[in-house]
């Protein structure tokens, strides 16, 4: 292995880990769109356990769904539209999670929000955490 064999790697490693981030980012944005209470003032002031299993649970699901797209089929042979699919793809995977939360929300007999947001509920926490956890595993055979 050359000297510029190991440069790219590293360099590889350092764009995919700083893409991986700002993705887990987007992910974390989304999941405050997405809730109808503020995430940070949950976790932060209020110490919700159920908003931390969900909120938790939900940054691990896009981490499964972005492996799916780094380790899967390549569509294009040029780096920066390979990046644009990507992006579009993540994109789409996250209003995936985001219907997978509207589902969950019909089919549960409870205010799901409610229950979560209000109540702290734990165990319904965990309930919506591991339902972006499938969707996420779906998500990510999908890819």
């Amino acid at each position: 292995m050359t000297i510029e064999q190991i440069g790219m790697m590293i360099l590889q490693m350092v764009a995919w880990s700083l893409g991986g981030i700002l993705a887990l980012f987007i992910a974390r944005l989304a999941y405050n769109i997405m809730t109808p209470f503020d995430a940070k003032k949950e976790l932060c002031d209020d110490k919700n356990a159920a908003v931390g299993a969900s909120h938790g649970m939900y940054i691990v699901a896009a981490a499964i769904i972005l492996h799916g797209l780094i380790v899967g089929e390549r569509v294009a042979t040029e780096w920066y539209i390979e990046m644009g699919v990507m992006a579009v793809m993540y994109v789409i995977a996250l209003v995936m999670l985001w219907l997978g939360r509207v589902a969950l929300r019909a089919l549960v007999p409870f205010n799901l929000d409610e229950e979560i947001h209000i109540k702290d509920n734990l165990a319904v926490g965990l309930v919506e955490g591991a339902s972006y956890l499938g969707f996420a595993i779906i998500v990510h055979s999908a890819l």
